[in-house]
């Protein structure tokens, strides 16, 4: 089953990824690194044992061949390189050495460090044996095996694959994991989107019937009616917010060229009530402004706005709309809001005030409009002075 994720749904999934997998591979770099430390330590001591055997073998034919007076190796180890008459793989090369180490027959050129049974050194392993006690003069047998990097980056890829195959593993798991873990929470979820799409969706009905009929009310008192219609235009906005907030991630938003004057002209006579029931004096500095944009979502930013800087604003207070090239601003001189909640305020159902009521998406949306058209939202605040919400374009 393919499980469809929201943006909000992934960004968790990614959230959850990111502390699974990177506590996952840190284990499996820490595994790696201990395997590969222990190989290492077991490839030494393999090599340490097998090489001393070697050597040993080797004391053990000077010991025979002087015991038993046999001349055969003292005279082929003058016409032959020692490692023949030893008959020794192609890998190692012999070096005897007599009294005070003096060479005998080496076949390499490099020092040797007496102080050591066994070592690394010029990507050699290097195995000295005195076992030979001075037989046909030799006191010491040096054994030489060269290019021991081959067998260390073998060991390397091979840890390495076994490292890439585990990362990929715990990378699948993980992701196969997460999506079953996801897969009850977004039935759930899925189940409470449709039952509040639902119910947005039968609101509409009777918003718009209440909307239509308040301009045919008779014998009403002018101050109820204007009530009614104001409290319908919250539940109206309100509507349209909930609307876009479960619908934006799943649609498709068509673009085009938008009047944004026009339109600021136009939202304004929508919340005109609104602001005249708290006597608010409006400022418009509008200039002629064009954008390619979905029209709804600048409805809704718009109105968001302005709604917001009627919400909180004070009885007979102000508010100044400036567009020009660059950006939208509505400033007002209000309630404000504190520092301390400024980098939290455009977070869904994150509220500066709860005294003004709503549930904390206004913001939100507006914050969501301004990413997905690549504008830039600032916010600036005194708390107990006013704000100013500026989009830039």
């Amino acid at each position: 089953m393919v499980i469809a994720l929201s943006a909000y749904e992934k960004r968790s999934l990614a959230r959850f990824l990111l502390i699974y997998l990177g506590s996952i591979y840190a284990f499996i770099c820490l595994l790696a690194w201990m395997f590969y430390t222990i190989e290492i330590k077991n490839l030494h001591e393999n090599y340490a044992l097998k090489m001393r055997a070697v050597a040993s073998s080797i004391a053990h034919k000077i010991v025979t061949a002087h015991m038993m007076e046999d001349d055969t190796l003292q005279k082929c180890l003058e016409e032959k390189p020692a490692e023949t008459c030893f008959g020794l793989e192609e890998a190692y090369q012999l070096g005897l050495f007599g009294e005070s180490n003096a060479p005998l027959h080496v076949s390499f050129s490099e020092p040797v460090d007496f102080t050591k049974t066994f070592y690394l050194a010029n990507d050699s392993f290097y195995a000295r044996d005195e076992s030979s006690q001075e037989h046909l003069g030799i006191h010491t047998i040096v054994l030489k095996y060269a290019h021991i990097s081959n067998a260390i980056n073998l060991l390397r890829s091979q840890v390495l694959l076994y490292f890439l195959l585990s990362l990929s593993f715990a990378t699948v798991l993980g992701y196969v994991l997460a999506k079953q873990f996801l897969k009850p929470i977004q039935e759930e979820i899925n189940h409470l989107d449709t039952f509040i799409k639902d119910s947005t969706h039968e609101l509409n009905t009777p918003i718009t019937a209440i909307l239509m009929s308040i301009g045919t009310l008779k014998n009403v008192d002018e101050k109820k009616r204007k009530r009614i219609e104001l409290s319908a235009k919250r539940i109206a906005t309100l509507y349209g917010n909930l609307s876009y907030m479960l619908l934006h991630d799943k649609q498709n938003e068509d673009k085009s060229d938008v009047d944004v004057k026009k339109l600021i002209a136009q939202r304004l006579e929508y919340f005109a009530d609104l602001m005249a029931s708290k006597q608010i004096d409006l400022t418009l500095n509008l200039s002629e402004k064009s954008l390619h944009v979905n029209e709804e979502s600048l409805i809704k930013l718009i109105d968001n706005l302005l709604s917001n800087a009627i919400k909180y604003n004070r009885f007979e207070g102000s508010i100044e709309v400036t567009l020009d090239f660059e950006k939208l601003s509505v400033k007002d001189n209000g309630i404000g809001i504190a520092s301390s909640k400024l980098d939290d305020i455009t977070k869904r159902y994150k509220r500066a005030n709860s005294d003004k009521g709503g549930f904390g998406i206004g913001l939100d949306i507006v914050n969501t409009i301004c990413k997905t058209n690549d504008f830039r939202l600032e916010i600036s605040s005194i708390e107990g002075e006013g704000s100013t919400f500026s989009i830039y374009f």
